[in-house]
């Protein structure tokens, strides 16, 4: 007979890892199940082809809309706006949130499930993709300070940070489950790697200017 859980939401075996000693990634690993209801699970997963498929016809429609108002070279730049717009949210979104002080145990697992779970299994393919209701919301977030820009600067500017988003996750993936054949490549992947050892700089992943700014950088 199963023991009775220990939480009625929040699976054992992620308290355990949660709440337990810090432990050494481990590339082989899978990050463990965190809810015992499968939909709320399932919602935790992505697959790595997941944010190609939802923001690639997002970022054209966008960009569309935002050409029937404005010249090219005008949306090309703010589409580039937006792109650079992202790598400051990912910077502190990831300083911030992603590592927040585990002082108090509910901290240590929602820390968990927001982010240190990766650090525990840096390459598991299900969970290394952020979830298309984390990307789109967090767009919904950002459009109604785009919106200040008027609405077809809005959407020119969503479409970038979309892109720019997109070079994240491929840069992530490409660091964890690539081999990189370039300096640059394997500059990011090193910037990248120091963070996973140390959890407390090089936040930026598609880019370290954030980390170089705000003199996070761990060389």
């Amino acid at each position: 007979m199963d023991a009775t859980p220990q939480h009625p939401v929040l699976t054992d075996e992620l308290l355990a890892a949660a709440l337990g000693p810090d432990p050494k990634p481990d590339l082989s690993a899978r990050s463990p199940r965190f809810f015992h209801r499968d939909l709320w699970e399932r919602l935790t997963r992505a697959h790595p082809a997941s944010p190609y498929v939802l923001h690639l016809p997002l970022i054209a429609v966008l960009t569309w809309l935002a050409l029937r108002d404005l010249s090219f070279p005008t949306t090309l730049a703010l589409l580039a706006a937006g792109a650079l717009a992202w790598t400051f949210v990912e910077y502190w979104l990831h300083r911030l949130f992603f590592h927040l002080r585990p002082d108090t145990p509910a901290r240590r697992v929602t820390a968990y499930i927001v982010h240190l779970h990766h650090h525990a299994a840096p390459a598991d393919p299900a969970r290394i993709a952020a979830t298309p209701a984390y990307s789109l919301g967090l767009l919904l977030l950002l459009f109604p300070l785009f919106r200040l820009a008027g609405l077809p600067a809005s959407l020119a500017l969503l479409a970038g940070t979309s892109l720019g988003y997109l070079a994240y996750e491929a840069t992530h993936w490409q660091i964890h489950h690539g081999r990189p054949r370039t300096a640059l490549g394997r500059l990011v992947r090193r910037h990248h790697l120091r963070h996973h050892g140390d959890g407390r700089s090089n936040y930026g992943i598609s880019s370290p200017l954030w980390d170089l700014v705000f003199r996070t950088r761990n060389q």
